[in-house]
C-alpha cells in the first residue's frame, strides 16, 4: 500500500508544477505505421490606426493687387485667385481631412507710418478641385474624406483673397492655416 501512494504523489505534482496555458502532444508507439500527434496554436496581433496626410507644399503667397487698377473703381475692392497646395492621404481605415485657420485675423507688420490692420481669415475663400469657394474660419471644416486607401487621389486647393483699398494697409501679412487628418 505504500508504494502506491510514493507513485502517485510524483505523478500529482508534476501535473500542478505544468503551465494552466501549456499544450503538450506525446506519442508513444511501437507501430511501424504513421502516428501523429498535433497541438493547436493561436496567432493574436494589434493593428493600429495608420495614417498619413502629404501636402505639396506648406507655404503659398498670396497675390495682392500691385496697382490702383487692380481694385474695381466704384468699390475699391479687388480679388484674386492663387493655386494652393495639393493632398494626398495614405490610411488603413476611413478618414477625413478638415482645414482651418490659425486666427481669425492675419498677422500684420507695418511699415514705418502706416497703419496696422487685423485683416480677416474669411477675407480668404477656398475651394477644392472644382468645387465652391467657402470662407475660412477657424473652425475646422471637412475638405474630403475618404475610406481606406494606398494613395488617395491628388487634391488641389485654391484660394481667393478679398482686399478691400480703404483697409488692407501696406505691409506684410501672415495667417496660419492648418490640414489636419482625421479618423472618424
Amino acid at each position: 500500500m505504500k508504494m502506491r501512494y510514493v507513485f502517485i504523489l510524483p505523478l500529482v505534482a508534476a501535473v500542478i508544477a505544468t503551465p494552466a496555458a501549456a499544450q503538450t502532444c506525446s506519442i508513444s508507439s511501437t507501430s511501424g505505421s504513421a502516428v501523429s500527434c498535433t497541438v493547436p496554436t493561436t496567432l493574436s496581433m494589434t493593428m493600429p490606426s495608420l495614417m498619413k496626410l502629404t501636402l505639396s507644399g506648406t507655404a503659398v503667397t498670396l497675390t495682392a493687387p500691385a496697382v490702383i487698377a487692380d481694385f474695381d473703381a466704384i468699390t475699391g475692392l479687388a480679388s484674386t485667385d492663387n493655386t494652393g497646395p495639393t493632398f494626398t492621404v495614405r490610411s488603413n481605415r476611413s478618414y477625413r481631412v478638415q482645414v482651418s485657420a490659425d486666427a481669425a485675423t492675419f498677422s500684420h507688420t507695418a511699415p514705418s507710418g502706416a497703419a496696422t490692420y487685423a485683416k480677416p481669415a474669411g477675407d480668404v475663400e477656398y475651394k477644392i478641385g472644382s468645387g465652391s469657394l467657402v470662407t475660412l474660419t477657424t473652425t475646422a471644416t471637412d475638405i474630403g474624406s475618404g475610406s481606406a486607401t494606398s494613395a488617395s487621389s491628388l487634391v488641389q486647393v485654391a484660394y481667393k483673397t478679398a482686399y478691400d483699398i480703404t483697409k488692407d494697409q501696406p505691409g506684410a501679412y501672415s495667417l496660419g492655416v492648418t490640414f489636419t487628418l482625421v479618423a472618424p
